[in-house]
């Protein structure tokens, strides 16, 4: 993607590209409540092909809230045509020789648009959007792809076609000109039905759970640099973790420790591009690491948590911030870094668990529920109460940043 330089220099920009300038947040927080809020802009780019390449001829741009085109403009390609792509692009010759507006002229009315002057940063929506940026030579830093956020069913780094997408979720068909080609104000109001849906109905919605693949397999079918398979991944976790989670994993360092754990991570990072560690110090201190109970055995997890004294969570957090610290002071430049709180408290839901797996082994051992305690019964209330507490378990947050 076209990244503004601000956000980072990795994307090399050519001749006449122009980025949106970086929001001053003091201004924006200056600002009345209702008028910090990004606006939200559907954008769709046709380029036909010159001598220099593929070059920007139309650009249509639509409000998210209101549904009104805000932008729409044939644009004069700097070198003369040789192929107008129509079955693609919609234009002809004769739709062109219109054209007068030129790519900086443009450039010169779209980034007022994605950042105003006195407003926030807006948020770009499009398909396979950095095809559209790069015909504008714009780097923009807000933005939401279509062919991101839906999922191709057969997963990545497949990507899903707009029509496709449209015909599956929004239930119409796009794109249905044949050799008159698209129309852009068609396929942005797609871009923005999708993203209703999405918002509308969660963050899951339009992906495939099929999906079982390790991420660790994946990756190492990846090609990196150096080609296929050059992508080596470790797990440094307490345990054996390749029995478990890493098993398909490069490398695996079983450790005893968050220290072992944070020792294990600086000397596997140089020689991996994914390193995964977990440190449950925190975790620990909280109570929150329960035994495994097997249904012989009588819960041992307390149903109302016990807190911490303020000075052992308080070592705890100062232990895993020294950890952290350092940790991202080992990474090399560039290198994405994630953090995610895991779960929340799990206790309750390992004690429902814990009798559920009780019940259900006394059923199959012959035992009818009349001849046992009614408070050692699994009913559909627990039933249901698990499935809440699994749902709070997963709760958690999750941290992005790259150095």
């Amino acid at each position: 993607y076209p990244i503004p330089s601000y956000m980072a220099d990795v994307f090399e920009k050519g001749p006449n590209w122009v980025e949106t300038p970086q929001a001053s947040e003091e201004s924006i927080l200056l600002l009345p409540t209702e008028k910090r809020q990004s606006k939200i802009y559907a954008i769709d780019c046709e380029m036909c092909l010159t001598e220099d390449g593929k070059e920007l001829t139309r650009v249509c741009m639509i409000d998210y809230e209101s549904g009104i085109v805000v932008y729409d403009k044939l644009v004069k390609p700097p070198k003369p045509v040789i192929d107008y792509m129509t079955r693609w692009s919609g234009i002809t010759e004769a739709v062109l020789a219109s054209a007068t507006t030129t790519l900086a002229e443009v450039q010169a009315q779209i980034v007022p648009i994605l950042a105003p002057k006195n407003g926030p940063t807006s948020i770009l929506v499009g398909h396979s959007l950095e095809s559209d940026l790069r015909a504008l030579r714009i780097c923009h830093s807000r933005c939401i792809d279509t062919a991101i956020i839906y999922h191709h069913p057969r997963g990545r780094p497949l990507k899903p076609g707009l029509a496709w997408l449209t015909k599956k979720w929004a239930g119409r068909e796009i794109q249905t000109r044949g050799e008159s080609g698209h129309d852009p104000e068609e396929d942005a109001r797609a871009c923005v039905d999708l993203l209703r849906m999405k918002l509308r109905n969660g963050p899951g919605f339009g992906e495939y759970k099929t999906d079982l693949e390790s991420i660790f397999e994946r990756m190492a079918r990846a090609s990196g640099r150096g080609g296929p398979g050059s992508v080596r991944s470790a797990v440094v976790d307490h345990g054996n973790p390749g029995a478990m989670h890493g098993a398909r994993a490069n490398s695996n360092v079983p450790c005893t420790s968050d220290q072992e754990v944070l020792e294990g991570l600086l000397e596997a990072i140089p020689a991996h591009e994914f390193s995964f560690g977990r440190f449950t110090g925190i975790a620990d201190a909280l109570g929150w690491l329960t035994p495994k109970t097997t249904a012989a055995e009588t819960p041992v997890v307390p149903i109302t948590p016990a807190e911490p004294s303020p000075m052992v969570l308080a070592n705890a957090q100062a232990m895993l911030n020294n950890q952290l610290i350092t940790l991202y002071a080992s990474l090399p430049p560039r290198t994405a870094f994630i953090i995610f709180t895991g779960h929340s408290d799990p206790r309750r839901m390992a004690s429902l668990n814990a009798r559920k797996s009780a019940f259900e082994s006394a059923i199959r051992g012959g035992k009818n529920a009349e001849d046992m305690d009614k408070a050692d019964w699994w009913t559909a209330s627990d039933g249901r109460e698990l499935e809440e507490e699994v749902e709070k378990a997963k709760r958690g947050l999750l941290f992005l940043g790259v150095k």
